[in-house]
């Protein structure tokens, strides 16, 4: 069985997330265990793995010619998902 674990979000966070990443929001929608004070996911390793591989794949999309460079979403995105 796999060991259970918990990501957390401040509520601006969650919204950004849900603002600008809705793929993104729709996932973690589903493993939403409490909502106060702050969004509480209950995951397993294998569930964060997938976030985790969804959450690169979007900075990874954002990034656009000629530089390469995310988008400051995407930074943003990042940096939430490293606070987590």
């Amino acid at each position: 069985m796999e060991d259970i674990g918990y990501l957390y979000f401040s509520q601006d966070d969650y919204n950004f997330i849900k603002e600008h990443f809705p793929d993104i929001f729709a996932i973690c929608e589903q493993y939403v265990s409490s909502r106060e004070p702050d969004i509480e996911l209950t995951v397993t390793d294998s569930q964060t793995d997938m976030i985790d591989n969804k959450v690169l794949m979007a900075i990874g999309s954002s990034a656009t010619a000629p530089y390469g460079n995310p988008s400051p979403e995407a930074i943003e995105l990042e940096a939430i998902w490293d606070r987590a």
